[in-house]
């Protein structure tokens, strides 16, 4: 597929938690693409890393190191983008995460687990996407907003159910700023991937469930980054110019199936942010 057809070339995107994982991987496609891509990330040696990847497959990428929970610091993330790439086209939040809680049956939760996973997700993401759509309008943007929630949010999350809420959340935010953004010819979607397969998944999750993960899905393996990345530029990209307001489920059939892996509760905490 030509880069033309996909309309992103020499185009500008961001990528909120691009540090590793299915981050990097949007970072990555997005670059194929023939898109500049600022990778914003809480760690800056991470940011740059991956940034040095995109600048290796030919466009331009500038590393930012920035919280996407605290407001300040998203307006000063997109002023710099702004400043030192151009105008926004593309916008990609891919933070969230449940922190170093450990998943726990509902009744042993305790709301540090909720407030957690809220600010890295909801809050997030609200942040982002707004300071976002304002650039694109200020600039007359026809721009693309692309979320990143979980297929935890489209179907019952035992002993996750903090992450299956917010990711929810996420998806419905979705929905509601794609119509207020539609008549301003801002498109807002979201992708719901099952687990993406990364070292911080492995890292979280004994062999045994990750067995169970990839036998659960029809298609018998877990996300990978790269398709995750596919899925965003697809919503990224003019293909995509008349879908605005959906959730795709990127996840090889496993939301349209009975079948489940429930995580074991105490297995698949993350140290760091990442969907």
């Amino acid at each position: 597929m030509s880069k033309s057809l996909l309309g992103l070339e020499a185009s500008n995107a961001i990528v909120v938690g691009a540090g590793q994982g299915g981050g990097r991987g949007i970072a990555l496609q997005l670059a194929r693409a023939g898109a500049n891509v600022a990778v914003v990330d809480l760690d800056a040696g991470r940011a740059e890393a991956v940034a040095a990847e995109v600048r290796e497959i030919g466009s331009e990428s500038i590393s930012i190191a920035a919280d996407a929970t605290d407001a300040t610091s998203v307006a000063e993330m997109l002023a710099r983008t702004r400043g030192e790439l151009g105008p926004v086209r593309t916008a990609v939040n891919n933070v969230g995460s449940y922190g170093s809680h450990r998943p726990a049956g509902f009744v042993d939760l305790e709301w540090d687990f909720w407030q957690t996973a809220i600010d890295l997700n909801v809050k997030s993401t609200f942040l982002c996407s707004r300071e976002c759509a304002r650039s694109m309008q200020d600039d007359g943007v026809d721009g693309a907003i692309v979320n990143i929630a979980s297929l935890s949010g489209m179907r019952a999350s035992p002993n996750l159910a903090p992450y299956g809420a917010v990711k929810a959340a996420v998806m419905h935010m979705t929905q509601t700023l794609a119509l207020e953004l539609a008549p301003r010819g801002i498109r807002v979607n979201a992708v719901a991937p099952t687990a993406i397969e990364s070292p911080s998944l492995a890292e979280g999750i004994s062999p045994e469930f990750m067995e169970a993960l990839r036998e659960s899905i029809p298609m018998q393996r877990l996300c990978s980054i790269e398709e995750l990345g596919d899925c965003v530029v697809m919503l990224a990209s003019q293909l995509s110019r008349f879908v605005t307001g959906q959730v795709i489920a990127c996840d090889g059939g496993a939301s349209v199936t009975t079948r489940r892996a429930e995580i074991p509760p105490g297995e698949g905490h993350r140290e760091s942010p990442g969907s």
